[in-house]
This record gives C-alpha cells, sequence and structure tokens, in this order.
C-alpha cells in the first residue's frame, strides 16, 4: 500500500538504505525476504505475497513446501520484524520514511514520518511472551513524532516485566537445579587426559549410541535448569533419546581437555514451540569467550519444531586455563542445548564425515567408520538384499533412503568441500520391472543444480552395480550446511551414502 505522502522512488530509496546498512548485511536470508516482498509491493503483486510462494521464492525451499509443517516463513518474518524496529531505533532513526512490515501478514507498509505521528498506538510486536523489545545502545534525544512509539514501547516493557516476574515465580516453585551457581566438580587428574568427550546435556544417565559413543550424563555445567521429555517425538535422527533432554537458561560449560586440537559439535531440538509457532528463541553462544552463534534460533534453522540441527567447530583449543568454556547467553527467552561433542581432529581441516543411510554403523575394507543415517529430512530407509558389484564394500549399499530427500550437514565454513555421493540401483531391473529411464532425479547443494536428470542405471550400465558421483568446490551456507536435495523427476530419487571431505591443505609435519 502506497503513502499518500511519498512516492515510488522514495520508497525504493529506502528499501536501498535498509538493505545496504550493517544490520541487514549480516542477515542475508532477511535482506533477501524483505527484497522479495517489497519488489512484489512495487510491482502491484500484493496477491504475490503469501507464504507458499515466498518460502519458495525467497527462501528455496522446495515446490512441495507444506506450510503447515514447515514455519520458516513465519519464524523469518518474525526475525524481520524484530530487525527492522532495531534498525529504525538506530542506524535508521532520522529516516523520514520507514518499512513496516504489520503483524498477521506479510506485504511490507511505507509509513512517513507525518503519517505516523497522526497514526493510532502501534500494535504490540509479534514477540513472545516474555521477550522484552531491544533498546537503543545509546541514550538519544526522541523526535516528536517518536512519542507515540516510545509510549507504546514503555508498556511493553512494563507487560514484558510483569511476565518475567510470573515466570520467575513458577521458577521458584519449581525443584531447584542441582548446584546451579557452580560448576560440576572437575577431577583434573583424570578427565583432563581423555581426547574427547559426548554430554547429555540435562540427562541423569549416560547412554552408548550405536557406534559404541558413550555419551556421559551432564556434567561441568554452572546455571540453567535440566529438561527433558522422553515423549518428545523429533525427527531428523535414528536416536531420538538424544534430544528427549536438555540444559535451558543462561548457562556454561567448563570441560577439562589436554593441550590439542579439537572438532566442536552442538547439538539442538526445539523442545518448546512448536512447528506451527512464530515463538522466538534467540540466543548467542561463545567459545573460550569469542562469540561463535549470534541471535541463533533453532526455529529458523531447523525450519520447524522437533527438527534436529547441529553446528560444528575446527580448530577448537582449550584455554591457557586447561578448559574449554562454552557460554549460554540468552536474547529472548532461555538459551538451550541437547547435546556437546568434542572429539580430537586435525589442524586446520575437519575429519571425514562419512555417512551411510542404515541403522547401524559399518567399518569398510579400509577401516574407516561410516555413521548411521543422521542429519536427513524426508525420504524413508529401506534395507536391501540383493548382492552389489563393482565395489569391495557391498555392505554399504544395503541401506538406502529413498524419496524427496534433503541432507544438512553441519560444517565449518570458511573452507571449501569434496562430497562424494554412493549409489547402486536395486529396484529397477531387480524386484522391480524397468531399466534405463525408470528413475531419473535431480540433485542440488545450497540451492545450485549439481547434477541433472541422473539416471543411475543407465551411469552405472545396469542394476546392482556400484557406482559414485564426485562434487568438488562445494561452499557450505553462511550458517555452515551443506544442503543436499534430492528431487525426483521420475520415480523417486534415492542415496546410499555420502562422504564429505575438508579441502584445506592438510597440515604440514
Amino acid at each position: 500500500m502506497l503513502d499518500n505522502t511519498t512516492n515510488l522512488a522514495a520508497e525504493q530509496a529506502e528499501l536501498a538504505a535498509v538493505l545496504s546498512s550493517g544490520i541487514f548485511a549480516r542477515a542475508p536470508s532477511l535482506a533477501q525476504l524483505l527484497s522479495y516482498i517489497c519488489l512484489k509491493h512495487f510491482n502491484g503483486e500484493h496477491h504475490l505475497i503469501k507464504e507458499y510462494n515466498i518460502a519458495v521464492d525467497a527462501l528455496g525451499r522446495p515446490a512441495d513446501f507444506d506450510q503447515k509443517r514447515d514455519s520458516i516463513v513465519r519464524v523469518e518474518a518474525h526475525r524481520l520484524r524484530k530487525r527492522l524496529r532495531q534498525y529504525y531505533e538506530g542506524e535508521g532513526a532520522s529516516h523520514e520514511l520507514r518499512i513496516d512490515l504489520p503483524s498477521g501478514g506479510y506485504t511490507p507498509v511505507f509509513l512517513s514520518a507525518a503519517r505516523l505521528e497522526a497514526a493510532p498506538l502501534p500494535a504490540m510486536p509479534d514477540a513472545a511472551p516474555a521477550e522484552l523489545p531491544a533498546l537503543p545502545a545509546t541514550p538519544r534525544t526522541p523526535k516528536p513524532w517518536t512519542s507515540r512509539w516510545i509510549l507504546a514501547t514503555s508498556a511493553l516493557v512494563l507487560l514484558g516485566a510483569i511476565l518475567v516476574l510470573v515466570s520467575t515465580q513458577s521458577r521458584r516453585n519449581a525443584p531447584p537445579p542441582a548446584n546451579p551457581q557452580q560448576f560440576q566438580p572437575v577431577d583434573l587428574s583424570s578427565t583432563a587426559n581423555v581426547s574427547e568427550i559426548r554430554i547429555s546435556a540435562g540427562a541423569s544417565t549416560a547412554f552408548v549410541d550405536a557406534e559404541g559413543h558413550t555419551w556421559v550424563a551432564d556434567r561441568y555445567f554452572k546455571g540453567g535448569v535440566a529438561g527433558a521429555d522422553p515423549k518428545l517425538e523429533v525427527t531428523g535422527t535414528l536416536r531420538p533419546h538424544m534430544y528427549q533432554t536438555w540444559r535451558l537458561g543462561d548457562f556454561s560449560y567448563r570441560i577439562p581437555l589436554k593441550p590439542g586440537v579439537y572438532e566442536l559439535s552442538l547439538h539442538f531440538v526445539e523442545p518448546t514451540f512448536a512447528h506451527n509457532s512464530d515463538g522466538s528463541r534467540s540466543f548467542n553462544v561463545f567459545i573460550n569467550g569469542a562469540q561463535a552463534l549470534q541471535e541463533f534460533e533453532i526455529l529458523n534453522e531447523a525450519g520447524a519444531g522437533q527438527i534436529v540441527t547441529a553446528r560444528t567447530w575446527k580448530d577448537i583449543h582449550p584455554g591457557k586455563d586447561g578448559f574449554l568454556t562454552l557460554d549460554f547467553k540468552p536474547n529472548s527467552n532461555s538459551a538451550v542445548v541437547s547435546a556437546i561433542s568434542v572429539i580430537a581432529g586435525t589442524a586446520g581441516r575437519l575429519r571425514p564425515i562419512r555417512i551411510a543411510a542404515r541403522e547401524e554403523p559399518y567399518t569398510d575394507s579400509t577401516g574407516r567408520l561410516w555413521s548411521p543415517d543422521r542429519h536427513f529430512a524426508g525420504g524413508k530407509l529401506v534395507k536391501r538384499i540383493e548382492g552389489i558389484h563393482g565395489t569391495e564394500d557391498p555392505e554399504i549399499f544395503r541401506g538406502e533412503r529413498y524419496g524427496r530427500i534433503t541432507y544438512s550437514i553441519p560444517v565449518p565454513p570458511g573452507s571449501s568441500y569434496t562430497a562424494i555421493l554412493h549409489f547402486a540401483e536395486t529396484w529397477f531391473g531387480g524386484t522391480g520391472a524397468g531399466a534405463a529411464n525408470s528413475r531419473i532425479f535431480d540433485i542440488l547443494c545450497n540451492g545450485l543444480m549439481l547434477q541433472q536428470n541422473l539416471d543411475i542405471f543407465k551411469e552405472a550400465g545396469g542394476p546392482f552395480l556400484a557406482i559414485n558421483k564426485t562434487y568438488r568446490g562445494l561452499k557450505p551456507t553462511a550458517s555452515g550446511k551443506l544442503v543436499f536435495q534430492f528431487v525426483p523427476s521420475k520415480n523417486y530419487a534415492f542415496i546410499n551414502a555420502i562422504e564429505i571431505l575438508d579441502e584445506a591443505p592438510a597440515p604440514k609435519r
């Protein structure tokens, strides 16, 4: 909707100013969303500013996007409203024209200062109940036309304070966490001599995963509270119990490590907000005092609630005091983490990632370990009994994920990667009728086409023959993910195994 006091050129200039600001330069996905809805607005195509169109055209979701299961647009719109408020409270405070995204829709509104002065009090932003509005970093003398906004903000602060007080009182009635003000005891004589540790956050007992790794009960923490829900149903993993406990609040971990190079992975799932909720959980993570995650939102990262996600860092070292210190600091609502793994690493290079689409791990003929299926979304896991030829490791191909499939594999940004994808056609030409041209699908990585119209039967020369496809120079997203999509064109896509290799130079000896 056009404001009578302005014109299209002024609106386009304001959009350009917002997009060139520092606050949006650090949020490319939000800049993309804002550009898309504003361009539709400029073209008079307001009827096209719909959740499905935004998801597919602006945010790169596949054509089968289901807004009932995937809340990405609502989550991103919430973040965009928050960023716009921050921009106009800071860098854009002097602008006579501002962009607003009213709650309940996605069509942008351009408001002039004169119209803002004459308008009624703004509606409450769509923040989570306990979220306090962001305040300017430094005091400013308000312009006359901002007086109503300041009154509304003050009302929100008061309301937020009341809600926080109620929340605090509820927590007082709950059982207190064990030793909340002190780190858990550390026996450096034993724990500092191990080269890796896996912690099940919030858990009171340890468990052993399918690969034989022990995830110890929660320890080395300070602050926060333990949470658990044995009935929490999560997707994207074959070990859901790992995500049915968590640590929540404002907390830290101080993990003793012997000197060396490590890889760190943090595992998350949103345990509270539903997939159709715009609930905001935003927090920061610091590694040895350096910020590693800023305004991290699990819902935005995973795409919906109860979907697992992870972040991974290489070249992690203990501090001078012999500890790896992780600080989880809330922005809105509490910070949360489900599990922490610290394993021995290689300087400058991520350890190879090998995933087989099967329920059990597999050690191949050269002694390399292939993890059970993980980081997946969509598709179905099946076992194949047919003998596979053309490989020394036919067992890798006895598991298969088929359908419309996505793998979101966490890797550190700042490097490029090689992906080796393993296939063997066991249905067409075998149990199912058909031959070449029976199954055709595309492969994309981070939205870019890697392979179009792939026909495994044709490329391998028949069924039950192992082949692999290698793709080099793959760059992760800014959030540290290699997102592979297997999109069917004719019958289902499928994958047997995935290898990810860091292309960084090998360390000098």
